[in-house]
């Protein structure tokens, strides 16, 4: 399969647990699972929710992450400003916190519920640049999957 093909894969995957599960804890174990194991070049993938005035690891596949965020780093900024972070180089990201010395680049998605950032879906890449805007659709659509099953 190519890039986009996995892509399409995943999503669909993705819409399929998201409508067998309305548990949010179970449904973002299953859905990191989907991505780690769809999504070629990817080192990390998972959830941070908020718990009031930080977030907090959640489900996620990959090594050993950060367990708390409250200042600085992309999850951070995506959260506190409610939108998409693609970050083609985290090094050049102002505050940038290195859970993984092997990620490069990054995508982190806000998740809202009932017009609240509850967390944020937060993709990790050793590739520089591994993000694109086809990655960010497919996950933008994930992601909404997910708000209108939490949403229910």
């Amino acid at each position: 399969m190519d890039n986009k093909e996995r892509l399409d894969y995943m999503l669909d995957f993705g819409r399929a647990t998201i409508k067998t599960e309305s548990d949010m804890i179970a449904m973002m174990a299953n859905i990191s699972s989907i991505i780690f194991n769809s999504v070629e070049d990817l080192n990390w993938a998972g959830f941070y929710l908020v718990r009031e005035d930080e977030l907090v690891l959640g489900p996620f596949q990959g090594m050993p992450a950060c367990t708390r965020l409250s200042e600085e780093g992309v999850c951070v900024a995506a959260w506190k400003n409610k939108k998409v972070m693609r970050v083609k180089n985290v090094h050049d990201f102002p505050g940038h916190v290195a859970c993984d010395s092997a990620s490069n680049s990054e995508l982190v998605l806000p998740l809202t519920v009932k017009g609240k950032v509850i967390g944020v879906l937060d993709l990790d890449s050793p590739k520089i640049g591994r993000f694109r805007e086809l990655e960010e659709e497919k996950f933008i659509e994930l992601v909404r999957a997910m708000e209108d099953e939490l949403n229910k």
